[in-house]
């Protein structure tokens, strides 16, 4: 038996190394993202990898859990964030959900760029999951209870995110892809709070 321990320390000490070496690599690209804005592409792929739904809109997070997400096709809906509150509103339905936001970046994906990327290590265990020179893939697994998916990658192209692809239990996958991309810049600040129009049907929830 301890032959057999002392034959396995070396590979748990080159794995733990290798974990560590990615959540320091991450969280240094996470560092210097003050704020990010630009438009999304997203399909959604059942288990076996057919796309049940295609949607495409614009965006932009900023440090401190502030967050914006408009989707514009194939319907309209938004849902905004002052780091404190989270609005999701249903142009269609003339509705509009106010809840208070959850720090746990397990139940908020957004929160990755515009939280405290100290935090991104505390939530999530971290490890490369592929790399291709200036194209890098990180896979965080969420640490917490309940989250809203298995596990999440994000995809890093030079210092720009290019990608996420989150997965959860069932095997169903939502790929979120990035497109032209401003860093830290242009942040349109009043996007991060909404004021329902008049004859919105408010709706209040608790955390």
């Amino acid at each position: 038996m301890k032959t057999l321990l002392l034959s396995l320390a070396p590979a748990v000490l080159l794995a733990s190394t290798a974990w560590a070496g990615a959540t320091d690599d991450l969280l240094d690209r996470l560092q210097t993202l003050k704020s990010m804005k630009g438009q999304f592409e997203q399909v959604v792929l059942d288990q076996g990898g057919t796309h049940m739904q295609e949607a495409t809109g614009r965006f932009q997070v900023a440090r401190g859990n502030q967050f914006y997400w408009l989707t514009e096709t194939p319907y309209e809906q938004m849902a905004a964030s002052d780091g404190e509150t989270v609005w999701v509103y249903d142009k269609d339905l003339e509705q509009v959900v106010v809840r208070p936001l959850s720090q746990d970046l397990g139940q908020t994906p957004a929160l990755l760029f515009g939280g405290k990327p100290a935090d991104v290590a505390k939530a999530f265990s971290i490890s490369e999951r592929d790399n291709q020179g200036s194209e890098v893939t990180y896979r965080l697994t969420p640490k917490g209870q309940d989250p809203l998916f298995d596990q999440l990658d994000v995809t890093f192209k030079g210092d720009e995110p290019a990608s996420m692809r989150l997965q959860d239990a069932l095997g169903q996958q939502t790929v979120i892809d990035f497109k032209s991309l401003t860093l830290n810049g242009g942040i349109d600040s009043d996007l991060f709070h909404f004021e329902p129009p008049e004859g919105t049907d408010v709706i209040q929830q608790q955390q």
